[in-house]
């Protein structure tokens, strides 16, 4: 019996290292501050997107101008690479945690009535997959196939609760592929407000 736990002990190691290869993703700030500005130049004169991105920003209102948090981008960036590493993709950890009271752990305080709920998410869209963050955040604008485009007003600020949403903190990670990652990439956008 021992012989054949030691064969298979080996067979999940060397034979199939997959199972037991750490997954390589390296963060890119770089591509995260350039998603933040091109997010930005969108939000202030959606009209000049629609050729780009869709006839809806023709109607699109503009949005106040987004301020760099370096908290939220921290925690985005961590949000990223837990994801990758661990081979999910969620508004919600494993543990069943979400962005409200990662934030609040994180020293960015909220309202205590948005996080009463652990799994609370107000402020965070994801996207998996994207060739560069600015790909992310086209993406997530044209928002294909998500009911009620939730990412979309979130990104644009277009309900009364998002367009009061001043902070940002964007996190990108590159993954390699061949270490066992699901996705090419995770961007996480976490835009939010203290309270009021």
């Amino acid at each position: 019996m021992d012989h054949l736990i030691s064969l298979f002990i080996v067979w999940f190691s060397v034979i199939n290292p997959l199972f037991t290869q750490e997954i390589i993703a390296i963060p890119d700030r770089q591509e995260a501050k350039a998603a933040f500005e091109y997010l930005n130049r969108i939000r202030q004169d959606p009209a000049q997107y629609k050729d780009s991105i869709g006839e809806f920003m023709g109607s699109t209102d503009p949005a106040a101008e987004l301020q760099w948090n370096d908290t939220l981008a921290e925690l985005a960036e961590k949000r990223a690479l837990d994801m990758a590493k661990r081979k999910y993709f969620d508004h919600v950890t494993p543990e069943g945690k979400g962005i409200n009271i990662m934030l609040t752990e994180a020293g960015y305080k909220l309202d205590p009535d948005w996080i009463k709920d652990i799994s609370s998410n107000s402020f965070e869209s994801i996207y998996a997959g994207a060739k560069s963050c600015k790909e992310a955040i086209y993406a997530l604008i044209i928002d294909d196939n998500v009911p009620g485009k939730g990412h979309r007003k979130h990104l644009l600020g277009m309900t009364e609760w998002y367009g009061m949403l001043r902070d940002i903190g964007i996190g990108y990670v590159k993954c390699d592929r061949d270490s066992g990652a699901r996705y090419i990439s995770y961007t996480c956008i976490i835009i939010a407000i203290h309270g009021w």
